[in-house]
């Protein structure tokens, strides 16, 4: 017997409203459920979100995270997207700063954090250009802070 992810659940205030920022994050509908909404973006056959009112005010959220990542593009292009959706950017670190890949922390219009990775053209890209002998690796990476010293003199 073998287990399967069929979802994951997020208690909230307002899951209709919640859930129309999870559609549009996640570009897909949002269609009902028994006692929220459900986000399917693969349909029935796949992973979905569902959003429910919160049962119990006494019983703190769970700390969970969703994790996703864009399968083309960049990365920054989705920070712009997403924050310009309603989210929130908590944090930022590289998860391979050689490789200027990184990953970035938000939370959702409700306080929800999830993380965005770098994209799957990104991270290719990236280990293109590390087997490549070729490539000085110029430009790939965190840019570097100036390594000048500057020195202020004063003249009375």
């Amino acid at each position: 017997m073998s287990l399967k992810m069929r979802m994951t659940e997020l208690e909230c205030a307002d899951p209709i409203g919640l859930g129309s920022f999870w559609g549009a994050v996640l570009e897909t509908a949002v269609g009902p459920g028994v006692e929220g909404v459900r986000i399917a973006p693969d349909g029935d056959v796949g992973f979905s979100l569902y959003l429910v009112e919160q049962r119990d005010a006494e019983r703190p959220r769970s700390r969970s995270r969703l994790w996703l990542n864009p399968v083309d593009g960049k990365l920054e292009e989705e920070v712009v997207r997403l924050t310009g959706l309603g989210a929130t950017l908590v944090d930022r670190y590289w998860t391979n700063a050689s490789a200027g890949l990184e990953v970035v922390v938000f939370a959702d219009p409700e306080g929800n954090e999830f993380c965005v990775e770098s994209s799957d053209q990104e991270v290719a890209e990236a280990l293109r250009r590390f087997e490549d002998e070729s490539d000085d690796l110029d430009g790939l990476g965190p840019e570097r802070p100036e390594t000048r010293a500057v020195i202020r003199i004063d003249t009375l």
